[in-house]
């Protein structure tokens, strides 16, 4: 008598419920900054600003009353919120019949998972070069990105032209742009074959002394680098021990054993500069340059986090569901924030054209 055999059968198809999500990328920025006041304006809100006046170094001859008096002045600085829209929606059936691994499908994990979408929108956004803009029917309003804020008005952006601010009534004053010592534009490196440093030690040491100058000392400056600065640096900035006689740095990190102290976060050093220690941590999502549209090509920023914080509102990461009409469940997560940048001459930016000549 015959035997049955696999193709007279009905095999069906051995699906491993094992399920793998390869993207793990992280919003370390947004997550760091304080939260500060809720927002109660919708279309613009904005903060004070008091700068400290010039030296009087002039003696004062005996006998003669005070003529002249001084008064103080307080300047404001202005931003608009954002709303982030993410749209989960599953077929009933994927929802109520179909098994899939990691519950693929089901209304419950989209939700999840469209949430996490839209923390990385915000860092997204949070990060990039684009200006604020006034909402319309067709429009809707945005807040300012960092790279526009920590700018001089000359230096060039990802899109390869120079950051001009297009929205009147969030223009910085040019008396509180970030002053052109606090942003380098050149190459990464200085060689085609990327074995020479082109954004030295003193560069950034420029920058730093450039802060100080003008603003003083901080206590929490933290730079975030995306992978190819971050990697730069420890390759260029004694990361690794030199055996080059005679050679010393400028900015050292630790190069014996880690400890709690010196290595707080995973992927982040302490440079301990004299103008104080700066916490290096790794970014995910900086701005991508036009001209290289494969990777980032160094973007970094130097923060001065006493001056930065998120305005949230009364939508953070809110789901709504919507109605269902019988194509399955749907819903809306929706976050309205903005966000206060301070006095931009406090912060610096690492922006360099190209990763070489």
């Amino acid at each position: 008598m015959a035997g049955v055999f696999t193709g007279n059968q009905i095999v069906r198809e051995d699906l491993s419920d094992a399920y793998l999500q390869s993207d793990v990328r992280k919003t370390p920025v947004t997550s760091r900054i304080r939260k500060g006041e809720k927002l109660k304006n919708i279309l613009l809100y904005s903060w004070a600003i008091e700068v400290m006046d010039g030296r009087s170094t002039v003696g004062i001859p005996e006998g003669i009353d005070a003529t002249t008096f001084e008064s103080d002045q307080q300047y404001q600085l202005f931003n608009r919120p954002q709303k982030f829209w993410r749209t989960p929606h599953v077929t009933r059936e994927a929802n109520e019949v179909n098994v899939a691994p990691a519950d693929f499908g089901k209304y419950v994990k989209q939700v999840t998972k469209k949430t996490q979408e839209q923390q990385r929108d915000v860092e997204v956004r949070y990060l990039d070069d684009q200006d604020s803009q006034t909402g319309s029917a067709t429009v809707g309003y945005q807040f300012k990105g960092l790279g526009m804020i920590i700018n001089d008005g000359i230096s060039i952006g990802s899109s390869g032209a120079a950051l001009v601010q297009t929205d009147t009534q969030t223009a910085i004053p040019a008396m509180f742009l970030t002053p052109t010592k606090q942003i380098f534009t050149g190459t990464l490196y200085g060689d085609p074959a990327m074995s020479t440093p082109g954004f030295t030690e003193e560069n950034l040491i420029d920058l730093l002394q450039s802060r100080f100058d003008n603003l003083g000392q901080t206590t929490e400056l933290v730079m975030y680098a995306d992978s190819n600065l971050k990697r730069y640096l420890s390759r260029f900035f004694a990361k690794y021990k030199l055996n080059v006689q005679g050679y010393t740095t400028v900015v050292r990190s630790e190069t014996e054993a880690q400890t709690a102290k010196t290595f707080a976060l995973y992927g982040a050093d302490v440079y301990e500069t004299d103008f104080g220690n700066m916490l290096v941590e790794i970014m995910q999502w900086a701005p991508k340059s036009t001209a290289d549209n494969v990777s980032t090509v160094g973007r970094g920023y130097v923060l001065n986090l006493e001056q930065l914080q998120l305005r949230p509102s009364g939508r953070w990461m809110t789901h709504q569901e919507l109605e269902d009409r019988g194509a399955g469940p749907r819903g809306l997560i929706e976050s309205i924030i903005g966000h206060e940048y301070g006095d931009p001459r406090t912060h610096a930016k690492i922006d360099p054209s190209a990763l070489h000549p």
